[in-house]
């Protein structure tokens, strides 16, 4: 379950295409750092240009990264970015190059948008958004295309089968920064197979969510004594498939912001995004905190150096 402490958010990198659907994405990152007190970066990719195509025109590359770093400039000028935020454009593969530069300045969280010049049906996760979420080794802030207020409603997804503190603490937080009134906690439970040789349907259902409340009563118990000043906090509780029943209650709940986790147990649960994950990040209709164990990412590291061997 890794180390169960929140990683500090001292700096932040967000990325840009340029585009009128990354604007949410910076002017949340502007937001969060602002909150957090914590330094902002911005990058933005562009192609890199081939050894046959400067041949035939030479100066090609070095006058398209001149006028996008001017139109970098402009576009975070346009939208609320400070001159004291350092811009940085890259040349190459988007999620390499993001990547890379995440790395290197030790960025705590990355700031995305969920879909980019693709023209992408709304609220999908775009596929670089995707890989990057995946592959990121800290927490990744996905976020809406249209944000342009500061964050009012925070929930968070929570598995109560298999708790892990890090989201549960990671929601409070964000509710305390954003002055949330409360922290709605999403959760839903699929009844299992054979549970008829024992009891009803309405007896299963029961007996199933006075367990779960329970659990989630232990469970941000911690969470709350983790956090000093939290949020008060609901618990939403369902029958149905986390997959569709989550993103569904957070529309109803008119979230402006859901945390999930992307780690697990397993080597399978951190060597990929969860197909429950993505449903819900693609689904849920407000911008998503993808939180990162960042010792379950070393646990996965270690996992695929011990598969090579």
């Amino acid at each position: 379950m890794g180390s169960e402490t929140l990683r500090p958010i001292r700096k932040i990198l967000a990325t840009t295409g340029l585009t009128p659907e990354s604007v949410g994405g910076v002017q949340l990152a502007v937001d969060l750092a602002k909150r957090e007190g914590a330094t902002l970066e911005i990058v933005h990719v562009i192609q890199a240009s081939s050894e046959m195509t400067e041949k035939a025109i030479p100066g090609l590359a070095e006058k398209h990264r001149a006028f996008s770093e001017q139109e970098l400039r402009t576009f975070c000028s346009s939208h609320g970015v400070g001159p004291d935020v350092a811009l940085h454009v890259l040349e190459g593969e988007p999620e390499v190059e993001i990547l890379k530069l995440r790395a290197k300045l030790k960025a705590d969280v990355l700031v995305i948008g969920r879909y980019g010049k693709g023209g992408l049906k709304r609220g999908r996760l775009g596929s670089i958004a995707n890989r990057i979420v995946r592959r990121c080794q800290v927490s990744v802030l996905v976020a809406q295309p249209d944000f342009r207020s500061p964050v009012r409603r925070v929930g968070v997804a929570a598995d109560l089968h298999e708790i892990s503190q890090l989201e549960l603490q990671r929601s409070l937080e964000m509710g305390k920064l954003f002055g949330a009134e409360e922290v709605v906690v999403l959760a839903s439970y699929e009844v299992p197979a054979g549970y008829h040789t024992i009891m009803t349907w309405e007896e299963a259902c029961t007996q199933l969510e006075e367990a779960l409340r329970e659990a989630a009563e232990r469970a941000m118990k911690t969470a709350t004594a983790a956090v000093p000043g939290a949020p008060k906090w609901r618990l939403r509780l369902e029958e149905g498939s986390p997959g569709s029943r989550v993103p569904a209650m957070a529309q109803e709940e008119h979230l402006d912001m859901l945390v999930l986790g992307t780690h697990g147990r397993t080597r399978a649960a951190m060597a990929l995004l969860g197909r429950t994950s993505e449903k819900i990040i693609d689904g849920a209709g407000c911008s998503v905190w993808a939180e990162r164990d960042a010792g379950a990412f070393q646990g996965f590291l270690a996992a695929l150096k011990e598969w090579a061997e």
